[in-house]
């Protein structure tokens, strides 16, 4: 079985750390915010919520709780092309940089606000200067999110404000098309793999049902993946269906 890790990825060098996954549901309504804790360096977050109304978020919807006074633009939030590398990078800023009419996350080439939607269920990285917390204001999707991947690594985690089994996570390979080549990647605090589960068809290691399997144990994984997790898919293929599900499915 194929099994990679994130030091494959350019984007490694520049990993600090990744999130402490500390979340608390602030509403339990369907409109409402989300907080997440922050750690000083990366932390690979998925928007737990979508636009009000459906579609996409916008990227000013991911609030970092920084003071104006405090806003150097040091924190910064980067968004990732198919291969891992950073194809846009946003400071946060005042409301006084650049002309600004409030606080965001500010496109260093032009002074302005950046206008940017995040389809659900995919992840981004934060920088975060120090520890902090950000803020995701928005509705829970009343559907799951459905991305279609690239060849090789998907950057999606837990977009719902609840948690989830990493067995929730389901990608579309028949199972006479499942050989193991496609895992799923579990991060540390420092970037680093620390777990990868292979998706495996029912009757490979005894199983009950396709799914994410520890390949040591042969059992299906047992993970708790918590709201705003954000993993990695390295998928087999172009176009294989990823699911992620919503909380109010």
């Amino acid at each position: 079985m194929k099994t990679k890790t994130l030091a494959a990825l350019a984007l490694v060098a520049a990993l600090g750390a990744s999130p402490a996954w500390a979340a608390e549901v602030v509403s339990s309504n369907i409109v409402g915010y989300q907080k997440v804790e922050l750690i000083p360096g990366f932390n690979f977050v998925a928007p737990q919520f979508t636009a009000v109304g459906g579609g996409p978020i916008d990227l000013q919807a991911i609030h970092l709780d920084v003071a104006d006074d405090d806003a150097t633009g040091d924190d910064n939030i980067q968004i990732l092309d198919d291969g891992g590398a950073t194809i846009a990078t946003y400071n946060w800023l005042p409301a006084d940089w650049f002309g600004g009419a409030k606080s965001g996350w500010v496109d260093g080439d032009t002074g302005d606000l950046a206008q940017l939607d995040l389809d659900n269920g995919l992840s981004v990285l934060l920088d975060a200067a120090a520890s902090g917390t950000v803020t995701v204001a928005g509705e829970v999707s009343p559907s799951n999110s459905v991305v279609s991947s690239v060849k090789g690594f998907n950057f999606v985690g837990n977009s719902s404000p609840v948690t989830i089994d990493i067995q929730d996570i389901q990608i579309g390979v028949d199972d006479n098309d499942a050989t193991g080549d496609d895992n799923i990647q579990v991060l540390d605090q420092g970037g680093a793999t620390i777990a990868t589960y292979n998706w495996l068809p029912a009757d490979w290691f005894g199983g009950a049902k396709s799914g994410w399997v520890d390949g040591d144990t042969g059992d299906l994984a047992d993970v708790t993946l918590l709201p705003g997790q954000g993993v990695l898919i390295d998928a087999s293929d172009d176009n294989i269906t990823i699911t992620v599900p919503s909380a109010l499915e």
